[in-house]
């Protein structure tokens, strides 16, 4: 679970506006050498004022749950697609003449 989920459904429930920002736009932006809180909140705010804050969409409640299921998925399929490029690796380092098979012999009785 995202840690700002909560925060949204509250603030959805409560009647508040949730402006979630742009993390890398906001970087980009806001670089500056003083930073404290209060510098911070008024460079946001005045952002916001501004229609310049860089915004992220929200999603649903009830998209939420598929979303990260997709996300899940796509890490694992990245994560076997790294180990399946590491798998000829070991077959190149150590060749095996060209009669040998890659299947071990099975016991004859």
């Amino acid at each position: 679970m995202v840690t700002w989920y909560w925060l949204a459904d509250v603030c959805a429930a409560e009647g508040i506006a949730f402006v979630l920002r742009h993390a890398l736009a906001m970087k980009a932006i806001h670089g500056g050498k003083a930073k404290n809180d209060k510098i911070n909140s008024h460079k946001i705010a005045s952002l916001l004022r501004g229609g310049l804050l860089p915004q992220a969409y929200v999603y649903p409640a009830a998209m939420r749950s598929t979303r990260d299921l997709l996300r899940r998925r796509l890490h694992l399929v990245r994560k076997r697609g790294e180990l399946l490029a590491h798998i000829p690796a070991p077959i190149t380092i150590f060749p095996r003449s060209s009669g040998d098979s890659l299947i071990p012999p099975t016991a004859t009785t």
